[in-house]
């Protein structure tokens, strides 16, 4: 046999290899985002009911967070947003406030807050689903203004069995899109988190199946010790199986690993 077809061969039994092993790592069975009926022709009221409906979901996220008539976890308390943003910012509308709010959360960020909001949400909510968000959070003591244009409503939103995917083929790009600095302190990527467990040194105290199980069941096994207090259960998003493809699960559970 030559050099070159036993090259080939090796290289081609050490691709079925990674694709079987690939295949075997356990995929979380997390419900699909929900598939919004949207059109251009809902009313206010009407595209603001969606909006609610993406501000309670896990995919949005907002309520991991935020609160709602009481003050958030890590974030400010929403009730009456749809009033006070006509103040923030002197001759921006509350539309645009909130817009620029969702998709670039560091440009405004309340005084006595971090920006830790991920800055990937019109990536993973659509732009569709970011105007309901908006119609939501304006209808918070304030007037609907937004409304939804053609083009956002053809587009529509990841329907039902889309994963909204997580972008990246490197551990720090993976961790940047999945926004794991909104809630983790991680040293070694420069993300401050404050609201789950630090991961600096993650390695040390779990092992790989551990990390692998806490990513796609995260309320399996909750930490003791939270910057903020004692871990609470239902923060961490419960999709990561779905949203994660199997290369970037294992590609992070392996950078995590090394962390000591």
């Amino acid at each position: 046999m030559s050099t070159s077809l036993k090259v080939s061969t090796f290289v081609i039994a050490v691709v079925g290899l990674i694709a079987g092993f690939a295949a075997l790592i356990p995929q979380l069975e997390s419900p699909a985002p929900e598939a919004l009926e949207i059109s251009g022709e809902l009313s206010g009221a009407e595209l603001a009911d969606l909006g609610k409906s993406v501000f309670e979901s896990a995919e949005g996220g907002c309520l991991a967070c935020h609160g709602l008539g009481r003050e958030g976890l890590r974030a400010p308390d929403l009730a009456g947003i749809g009033s006070r943003a006509e103040e923030r910012v002197p001759g921006q509308s509350v539309e645009d406030y909130i817009r620029e709010s969702l998709v670039n959360p560091c440009t405004y960020v309340v005084e006595g807050y971090d920006c830790i909001m991920p800055q990937t949400l019109q990536q993973t909510l659509g732009q569709a689903k970011i105007t309901a968000l908006i119609a939501f959070l304006q209808s918070q003591g304030g007037e609907i203004t937004v409304r939804l244009s053609g083009a956002e409503a053809q587009a529509g939103t990841p329907g039902a069995g889309s994963t909204s995917g997580v972008t990246g083929t490197t551990a720090e790009e993976i961790i940047a899109g999945a926004g794991c600095a909104a809630c983790h302190q991680i040293d070694a990527v420069g993300a401050t988190g404050a609201l789950g467990p630090n991961l600096s040194q993650v390695g040390a105290r779990l092992t790989p199946e551990e990390i692998r199980l806490s990513i796609l069941t995260p309320d399996a096994v909750i930490a003791e010790e939270c910057p903020t207090g004692p871990c609470t259960p239902g923060v961490m998003p419960k999709d990561f199986g779905n949203r994660l493809s199997a290369i970037q699960l294992e590609t992070v559970v392996t950078y995590l690993s090394n962390l000591k």
